[in-house]
């Protein structure tokens, strides 16, 4: 799997650091990338030897699936705050004994974070993640594209 988020800070004098993919970071995202598995086993079912009317709208779906998933993937994107926004900049507080560790990644409360010594943010994987949805989607619209283009005439059309 994909780290599509990723923390890194100092630690003495080197860095440390922990990913999470899209399953441990976000809800939504996990959301997202099931969208994609099911959009991709709706083209494919929609793929037929005989396009149909069934066919072209099993593709017709998937493809407005996927294009929601890579919407919802950079909407989720977009909603991270930094932590400037949310508090201003970083400070102590009082934490319980069951409160993260700085660095850690908590699911759904994800914060960008550019501070010395401390860095939070979407990683290499989210944009690669972001990419496949987006290409799915393309490649989705010109098959179901191309499926309408096959699809059986009627009887009587002579444009044959």
């Amino acid at each position: 799997m994909l780290p599509w988020f990723r923390t890194r800070f100092a630690v003495n004098d080197s860095w440390a650091g922990h990913t999470a993919t899209a399953w441990a970071a976000s809800t939504w995202w996990s959301v997202a990338v099931l969208m994609c598995v099911v959009a991709a086993a709706l083209g494919v079912a929609g793929a037929a030897r005989q396009p149909s009317v069934p066919h072209a709208i099993a593709r017709w779906s998937a493809t407005a699936l996927a294009g929601a998933a890579t919407i919802l993937t950079a909407i989720v994107r977009a909603s991270i705050p930094s932590l400037e926004d949310q508090r201003g900049d970083l400070g102590w507080s009082a934490a319980d004994p069951s409160s993260p560790d700085v660095g850690d990644i908590v699911r759904d409360h994800l914060v960008l974070v550019d501070h010395d010594g401390l860095t939070q943010q979407v990683t290499w994987g989210y944009h690669a993640g972001l990419a496949s949805m987006a290409l799915l989607t393309v490649a989705l619209a010109i098959g179901a594209a191309g499926l309408a283009d096959r699809s059986p005439r009627a009887p009587n059309d002579s444009s044959n």
